[in-house]
C-alpha cells in the first residue's frame, strides 16, 4: 500500500504538501534512509487504502545518472534505483528497446532502514513529537 505523508509529517513545513509514495520509496531523515512504510506512525504517516487510490493509479518514477536525493513536495527523497524491480514495471518492453542493458546502479552510501525496528529511536521519537503536534492543532482548529 502506497504511504502518505501530512503535510509538516517531517518537520517544520516539510513536506510542504500531502506526500504519497510507494512503501519501499526513502525518505531522507537524520541522514538515514528510510523506506516510508518503516516510519508509519497511524496519524500524520500513515498507508494509504487501496481502494482510495481507485481503480487504477499510475506511480512515476524518477530516473537519474545516479542515486540521488531530490526533493518532493520538498522533503528529501530518493530517486529510482534499480533493486531488480524494474523488470515487473509495465513499461520494462520499451525500456530494454530504448536502453537495453544498464549497468547497475550503486546505491548511496547513507545507511538504510527497511522496517520499523531498524529506524533509530531517535528519529521515530521526534517523529511522534510532530505528529502530536500537528494532531492537536488539527483538532483545536476544527
Amino acid at each position: 500500500m502506497p504511504v502518505r505523508f501530512a503535510r509538516g509529517s517531517l518537520g517544520d513545513n516539510l513536506p510542504h504538501t500531502d506526500l504519497t509514495v510507494t512503501a519501499d520509496h526513502a525518505i531522507l531523515v537524520e541522514g538515514v534512509l528510510c523506506n516510508a512504510s518503516a516510519l508509519v506512525n497511524g496519524t500524520t504517516i500513515t498507508r494509504v487504502p487501496l481502494a482510495e487510490m481507485g481503480e487504477r493509479y499510475t506511480v512515476f518514477h524518477i530516473e537519474t545518472d545516479a542515486h540521488e536525493i531530490i526533493f518532493a513536495n520538498g522533503a528529501p527523497t530518493e530517486t529510482f534505483v534499480d533493486n531488480v524491480s524494474r523488470r515487473v514495471f509495465d513499461n520494462f518492453a520499451e525500456f530494454d528497446t530504448l536502453y537495453g542493458a544498464v549497468p547497475a546502479m550503486q546505491e548511496l552510501p547513507l545507511p538504510r532502514a527497511m522496517s520499523p525496528r531498524q529506524v533509530l529511536k531517535a528519529i521515530m521519537s521526534r517523529l511522534k513529537k510532530i505528529g502530536c503536534k500537528i494532531d492537536q492543532e488539527t483538532v483545536l482548529s476544527a
